[in-house]
């Protein structure tokens, strides 16, 4: 500390010299400490910083785009191979039962004769009396079923009960009571939505987990299966996924109402949730675990949106008429999605604002859906180089978080889905919300699509007569594949099926064209079925031929030390601040104490990032900082 600090320049002419000046002023108008001289950060931790902003979105999507694939695989699972071996695991138990029933009857059989034998061999007085020669129920051998089966048995039955619980809910009232409200009530309810879809979550991956453990399917000592423990867990599993789905199902609805709102609400909705997870999660400080967490939510969140937005698409291409839409100039839509209120005074057009943001075409129909991932992948670029920047990290980071999603999927494949516990995935309430959009919207395509009625016989035959351009045979022949077509509508209105149903007799529930309704259906689905099931061998095999490379390049370098951290000081959420060793000590000037403990927990952060970063203990639900994401 000098004995005098100078006294400024208090001329004009003097002043406006020195701030013109491109040398450092004269120590006799300004003093400057020894550490002045000194950056706070070289420009070389500057560049690198900026670097690894910039750098960051590609390291961060190959990560989101896996895991997203990956949690593709887990719902394609649900659909393809999980039916099959649901029934193998009843073909199994149904053999047993054969095998079981009919090694009864030949007990039953053998011990007949025998006591017969004996019967006549005994007086008179004992042959009713005695109980002794009465036929005893041989011990049944238990029967083949491993926990795997059990758990088999148990998913496929939860599903089924659940779609059936499921679609007794009228999506066309949750529609239009969401769409009454005011917009406002509408971003309440969306985020509302969402903290519960993550609560349930959470909650719901212990249930599943506990339902299907071994200690809850595997066999008593004696041999026996456990029949109140299984048959709590689930019923408590069955709750939670009706809960999780209808959840689910109303927040798909309030997307919904507003994609197809004529007014910006979709923007609107969208810049009010991503805006508030920028601002909360940016200037916050983050341990490795916490982003790791984080980057695993983003996964499951992109999915689910990939997810709800196929089914808003599907409903509103079947409801609009796909490609032929731009040329509707009227008409009206049903269902919960487009079953407007209200339109515009000026509007020409039946469309809502999100679909006229694209050009004509499939552009129309998927526009809202290019909006919402594209908004959410540019949200999620900035919210991870921020918070980068902030906590001093590496974008190869996000390597080594792919390496851990990549080991999961590659040691547990075709075993226990380790990855999807790891994210946090909800699959069952995903795929029964799939399965109950899927049925809706297919019986909305039958009711759209088929042809109308054609005229009556007489009058087409007397329009066809005098115009000379068709043939009655001609005539006949489309009629008969009209009501082939009409037929496969069953009891649909626009179909014969309602028709020949009041023509039988009152006590036949059941008519040909139920039967063939029925048999369509089953066409479609099983057409359908085929094409998940090689679109999930052909994603399944792509995915584990990169997981085993990542996985060999892993175990390669696991013996490297790496590091992660930048050689910024700028450190936490605020790290635009500036705050070197002289201004520390000013701050706690009165507070020693303080200033001691705080060098002690940044020799402790620094002693922890010298370590090895281990996070195969860690998943999205567990607390391993001070948040969970």
């Amino acid at each position: 500390m000098p004995p005098s600090i100078p006294v400024p320049p208090l001329s004009l002419p003097t002043y406006l010299q020195l701030e013109l000046s491109s040398e450092r002023p004269s120590a006799l108008y300004i003093h400057r400490s020894a550490s002045s001289d000194f950056p706070y950060e070289s420009s070389k931790v500057k560049f690198e910083r900026l670097y690894n902003f910039l750098t960051l979105p590609p390291q961060l999507e190959q990560t989101l785009v896996f895991g997203a694939l990956a949690c593709l695989d887990a719902w394609l699972y649900t659909f393809t191979i999980l039916p099959l071996r649901f029934l193998k695991a009843i073909f199994i138990l149904l053999k047993w039962f054969v095998q079981s029933l009919v090694k009864e009857f030949k007990d039953i059989e053998s011990q007949k004769d025998m006591n017969s034998t004996r019967f006549q061999q005994l007086p008179s007085k004992l042959r009713i009396s005695n109980p002794l020669y009465r036929h005893r129920r041989s011990k049944s051998t238990p029967s083949a079923l491993l926990p795997n089966h059990k758990a088999d048995m148990l998913h496929g039955a939860l599903i089924i009960i659940s779609c059936m619980i499921l679609v007794q809910f009228d999506a066309s009232r949750m529609y239009h009571k969401i769409r009454g409200q005011a917009a406002i009530k509408l971003y309440v309810i969306y985020n509302v939505l969402e903290v519960f879809d993550r609560l349930l979550s959470a909650i719901g991956q212990d249930i599943i987990e506990c339902l299907f453990s071994k200690e809850t399917l595997e066999r008593k000592p004696n041999g026996r299966s456990k029949v109140l423990l299984p048959l709590g867990m689930f019923i408590l599993a069955l709750a939670y996924n009706v809960a999780h789905a209808a959840m689910l199902f109303y927040q798909v609805i309030a997307l919904n109402v507003a994609v197809n709102s004529y007014s910006n609400a979709l923007l609107t909705l969208l810049m009010s949730n991503q805006f508030v997870e920028i601002k909360g999660t940016v200037f916050k400080k983050f341990e490795k675990e916490n982003l790791f967490q984080l980057t695993c939510a983003d996964v499951v969140e992109r999915f689910q949106l990939w997810l709800m937005l196929l089914i808003i698409a599907l409903r509103n291409i079947v409801e609009v008429g796909g490609l032929n839409m731009a040329s509707s100039s009227s008409g009206s839509t049903t269902n919960f999605s487009t079953n407007s209120t209200a339109s515009p005074i000026q509007s020409t057009s039946i469309l809502p604002q999100a679909f006229s943001m694209f050009p004509t075409g499939f552009g129309q129909i998927f526009g809202p859906f290019v909006t919402v991932i594209g908004s959410e992948m540019i949200v999620d670029w900035v919210k991870h180089a921020y918070i980068s920047k902030f906590n001093n990290i590496k974008p190869s980071l996000y390597g080594r978080f792919l390496d851990v999603l990549t080991k999961d999927y590659y040691s547990h494949a075709f075993a226990d889905q380790n990855l999807t516990k790891r994210l946090g995935l909800p699959v069952l309430p995903l795929s029964c919300l799939f399965i109950r959009a899927s049925v809706q919207t297919y019986h909305m395509l039958i009711a759209t699509h088929m042809p109308l009625p054609i005229p009556s016989t007489a009058t087409e035959i007397a329009l066809e007569s005098a115009s000379g351009e068709t043939s009655p045979s001609t005539t006949a022949a489309l009629a008969h594949i009209d009501q082939i077509f009409r037929r496969a509508l069953g009891r649909s209105s626009f179909g014969a099926g309602a028709d020949a149903a009041a023509g039988a007799s009152s006590w036949r529930f059941w008519t040909i064209d139920d039967a063939i309704a029925l048999g369509t259906m089953l066409v479609f689905f099983l057409i359908i079925y085929l094409i998940l099931l090689a679109l999930k061998l052909l994603l399944g095999m792509l995915l584990l031929s990169f997981a085993r490379t990542r996985y060999r390049k892993m175990k390669m370098q696991e013996h490297k030390k790496q590091s992660f951290d930048t050689q910024g000081r700028r450190v936490g959420g605020w790290g635009a601040v500036e705050v070197d060793e002289d201004k520390r000590r000013w701050i706690y000037e009165d507070d020693p104490e303080g200033l001691k403990n705080l060098k002690e927990r940044e020799a402790k952060g620094k002693e922890k990032a010298k370590g090895e970063l281990k996070l195969d203990g860690v998943d999205r639900y567990m607390m391993a900082a001070k948040r969970i994401w």
